[in-house]
């Protein structure tokens, strides 16, 4: 999947006086598709799993 990226430019300073400087800001986004032939309980288990800056998202498709 393709990388997103999310970005911002402000000014350096907050009022009009001075350089006309900028500050240059990007966050990106990495997913992932992983298709996994397990029991529910085992990608259960796997999805509990805890990495403080990683969101996980699981979906069940029933086949």
């Amino acid at each position: 999947m393709p990388t997103k990226t999310l970005r911002i430019t402000v000014r350096k300073t907050l009022c009009d006086k001075g350089s006309k400087t900028w500050d240059h800001f990007q966050m990106r986004i990495h997913k992932q598709l992983i298709d996994l032939h397990r029991p529910s309980d085992i990608i259960k288990q796997i999805s509990s799993i805890s990495i403080e800056p990683v969101e996980v998202e699981v979906t069940f498709a029933y086949a």
